[in-house]
């Protein structure tokens, strides 16, 4: 059984990647990257910042502040 071209389920079942809450607050400057930690964003806390994961915790950063927009 020959199969066609791209139609293999997984051509189509594109999971989209979860977005760090991280990269909406004032203090983050890039990958892994924060003004209030001066050595990289501690795994700990960058592994509590994506929305729908089971470690998700809502208060996961003491510095964290919305980036306001003008």
């Amino acid at each position: 059984m020959e199969k066609k071209l791209y139609s293999d389920r997984r051509w189509w079942d594109n999971p989209m990647p979860k977005s760090s809450l991280c990269g909406k607050c004032r203090y983050w400057r890039g990958f892994l990257k924060c003004d209030k930690y001066e050595s990289g964003i501690p795994d700990e806390v960058r592994k509590k910042s994506y929305v729908g994961t089971e470690n998700y915790n809502e208060n996961y950063c003491p510095y964290r502040e919305e980036k306001s927009v003008s």
